[in-house]
């Protein structure tokens, strides 16, 4: 969900440092044509901050080839590639009006370009060769049909990192569990909610403690059946055995 545009996020953006503040992407330079389109949370390092110890237990792997499915605008694509340095990033994302976000990083912070592609499919997967070592996805419910090492025999091999979207599909959890278990460890990662109180202890101490930005439980949230249904995040990291 793309940020509605807020003036007061260039000055936050500004005191960083035109920069990830903090976390594990601290000093990934923000591109000026994002300014608008990151939340609070993004600039100052501690988006999914349930997922940094994730980070670095994969920091510390071997991650010469990295999959993003659901680049959106590029927030997780060019962090992992600054994380990890790999030597092929290959992005996935449906709607290609967002790839000029996703490149203004790569270019920004002079990474390897990723190798960028429109939706992720079955077909496409079914005839995937080259190894990837680390996936990273969040693509709205469609894990489902995409992640599955019974039908992808290379994602036997493969760290997942995956968004679950149970109120898309229904047993979605344990189905994946049920998927990898024989091949990954299995561990279920839930929202961070002391996130928002990180985030109002920097933000008044930049002296922005006014700045308005959607916190804990409303932040995410989906249109089903025409009404505002409010969600939590519930993570898997399959880590291969």
């Amino acid at each position: 969900m793309i940020n509605l545009k807020n003036p007061t996020i260039t000055e936050l953006i500004n005191k960083v440092g035109n920069q990830i503040y903090y976390g594990p992407f601290s000093g990934l330079k923000i591109p000026e044509i994002l300014f608008d389109q990151l939340t609070v949370p993004e600039v100052l390092g501690l988006y999914e901050s349930c997922l940094f110890e994730t980070w670095g237990k994969i920091a510390g792997k071997a991650m010469e080839n990295i999959m993003i499915i659901g680049g959106h605008t590029g927030y997780y694509s060019a962090s992992m590639s600054y994380l990890l340095q790999p030597k092929n990033n290959y992005t996935f994302e449906t709607n290609l009006s967002l790839h000029h976000f996703i490149s203004a990083w790569f270019s920004t912070n002079d990474l390897v370009s990723p190798k960028l592609y429109g939706a992720a499919t079955e077909v496409i997967f079914k005839n995937w060769e080259d190894r990837i070592d680390l996936i990273i996805c969040d693509c709205e419910g469609e894990e489902m049909n995409l992640l599955n090492p019974n039908q992808f025999q290379w994602q036997k091999a493969t760290d997942i990192v995956v968004e679950i979207h149970p109120f898309y599909k229904e047993k979605a959890l344990g189905e994946l569990i049920s998927r990898f278990k024989q091949t990954h460890q299995v561990n279920i990662i839930y929202d961070d909610f002391d996130e928002d109180t990180k985030i109002t202890k920097i933000l008044s101490g930049l002296g922005l403690q006014k700045l308005k930005y959607d916190k804990h439980p409303t932040h995410r949230w989906i249109h089903q059946k025409g009404k505002k249904m409010f969600t939590s995040g519930i993570f898997l990291y399959l880590d291969k055995l």
